[in-house]
């Protein structure tokens, strides 16, 4: 019976993150762009779930959540497919990688695995597009996508941090 109980709340619990995630992608995608002027630059709330995640349960559970999510907010915008899609894709699945990584090294702060996630996000999002405009002039624009994932992956893993140190304390767990 304990064992069922676990299950039960390990679904659950993957459960709700996921519809965090997918919550306060489209949130972000309605209201919460501070950097609407500048393509491909936001704020990518979504990841903290995925880091919340991988904190909590491991990689895998980050790199599933960070794929469904892509997954079900393509299906319900109409972007399944499309460019956008695949940006979203690589970029989520290769930033949950790479945080998995970091996030074993136990003397790595969550705020600098959640930085190495947005470079990483923002990276693989622009070899991508270079397939797609196959021109050398879209490197140009790492600079600044580097100063977007300080300024983002800052912001994501000292909330990110808060909201772990909280679920700790209440659900009792340990990370």
């Amino acid at each position: 019976m304990m064992r069922l109980k676990s299950k039960i709340y390990y679904v659950s619990f993957l459960g709700i993150l996921l519809s965090l995630a997918c919550v306060l992608y489209y949130l972000e995608f309605l209201f919460l762009n501070p950097f609407t002027s500048l393509p491909g630059a936001k704020l990518g709330i979504a990841n903290i779930i995925t880091l919340i995640s991988i904190y909590w349960w491991g990689w895998k559970e980050g790199l599933v959540i960070s794929l469904l999510r892509v997954l079900i907010v393509n299906i319900l915008l109409g972007g399944l497919l499309g460019l956008s899609f695949f940006l979203s894709l690589i970029g989520g699945v290769g930033s949950a990688i790479i945080m998995g990584l970091f996030a074993k090294k136990k003397n790595l702060s969550i705020t600098f695995v959640s930085i190495i996630g947005a470079l990483s996000h923002n990276i693989s999002q622009l070899i991508v597009v270079s397939f797609f405009i196959s021109h050398r002039s879209i490197f140009f624009y790492f600079p600044f996508l580097l100063i977007f994932a300080i300024i983002t992956g800052t912001f994501n893993g000292v909330l990110g941090d808060w909201i772990i140190k909280r679920l700790s304390f209440i659900l009792g767990g340990k990370i």
